[in-house]
Order: structure tokens, then sequence, then C-alpha cells
């Protein structure tokens, strides 16, 4: 799971990354809100750790712009001082997943890092972050696949759709459900983007059989990942 941190705070930034050095994550820091907007036009998060006071905009501004205008989809633990039920509720509004106060607690804020991690489907259900199936090798640690050894390029969402399929092979899943659970809209929507990334995946992921596993349409019902002795 590659996590950013945007906390203008060094000493605060140091006791986050030590409560997550036990984590199975990548940690990035950030101390501006466009060093972190200029990062994620070329990188990857599943997860934001995000300050209520910055210097230039306050975390609300940050929060409403990523998801508004950036439309990303990650989880987002908000962190402040004021420890005001208003700001809770209005963090929570805006696109917040979780809520701490500071001073922070090294356990408690692990804690809340690996739910948020369990509920992205960044960690198994048994713990394991490092899957095989195959020729593919999935590590949830720290968000990547690899095919026979080597990286395969793919989206946040490419990612998050594969890993969903690798960690339930022989489970069919309608369109419906992938659309609410990778995408965040309404399964009723008349939309080809599912067929147009699992086509994508077939391909980057060598999912057509050759390597014991399809990546299978099921008429009418959605897609399953199959072993071919299955």
């Amino acid at each position: 799971m590659r996590i950013a941190i945007l906390e203008d705070d060094p000493d605060q930034q140091d006791l986050i990354a030590a409560a997550l050095s036990n984590v199975s994550a990548t940690l990035t820091p950030f101390t501006t809100a466009h060093d972190l907007f200029r990062a994620m036009q070329n990188k990857s998060f599943e997860l934001l750790v995000l300050d209520w006071r910055l210097p230039e905009v306050d975390g609300f501004e940050v929060l409403e712009a990523l998801r508004n205008e950036y439309q990303w989809p990650g989880a987002v633990l908000f962190i402040t001082a004021d420890d005001a039920e208003d700001n809770v509720v209005r963090a929570l509004e805006a696109g917040a997943d979780d809520f701490l106060h500071k001073p922070l607690r090294v356990t408690e804020l692990r804690a809340r890092i690996e739910a948020l991690g369990r509920r992205l489907g960044y960690v198994d259900k048994d713990g394991t972050t490092l899957l095989e199936c195959g020729l593919l090798q999935l590590d949830l640690a720290a968000g990547y696949i690899r095919l026979n050894g080597e990286t395969v390029e793919l989206t946040d969402r490419e990612y998050r759709l594969a890993a969903l399929f690798l960690q339930n092979p022989g489970q069919l899943f309608t369109r419906s459900y992938l659309l609410e659970r990778i995408w965040g809209v309404s399964g009723a929507l008349n939309t080809r983007t599912v067929d147009t990334h699992i086509s994508g995946l077939r391909r980057k992921l060598k999912l057509d059989g050759q390597h014991n596993y399809r990546l299978k349409s099921v008429y009418q019902q959605g897609y399953r990942l199959e072993a071919n002795h299955l």
C-alpha cells in the first residue's frame, strides 16, 4: 500500500513514520499541498494522512480538491489538534474516511491505517500481504503485481480490480458490484468501462489461459478468475 503524508511539521512527520514503521507500506511525505498535487500527476497513492493546519491552504481545501477536482478515490485519514465536533462532521462530509485528534497515539494511528488498508483490499483477510497465482505475484503491501518476476504497469483501478480477482479465485463478481466497489459509482450505470478494464487486464496479466489462469466472462452475470483445471 502506498501512503502519502501531508504534514508540514517535521516532528509530526517523524512520529507518523515511526508509527507506521511496522506497517507494510511505502511512505511518501509532503510538506505542502502543491507538492502533493504535483506528485499525484505521476504517482498513485492508496491512502493519504492529511493534517488540517497547513501553511498554504487548510486540510479541508485539500480534501475537497482531491475529491472534486482530481476525482481521487483513495482513503483519507484526517488529523487535527481541534476536537470540535463540527470539524469532525465537516471532514467526514468532505470525503474523509477516518479522523484522529492530536496528540497522536502511535498504536491507535497504526490500527486506523491497517483498518483502512483492509477496507481498501490491500491486506488479505488472514493478514497475508504476498499472494501468488501461477506466474503472478500480488504484493498487497507495496501495491504492485509481477508477472514472471517483472512488475506490470497498472493504473490504480486496474491494480484494485486485479487484486480483487487474485484474492478471490473462482468467485463471480457482477458488473454492478465492480462498479460500486472499484469505481464508487452506482451499479445501475450503463457503461462499458468494466468490460474495457477486464480486457486490459487479460492482456497485461496474460489471464487468457496461457499461464493456467483465465479471467472469464460469464454471460449476463459478470466475471470470474478461473484456473484451467477448474
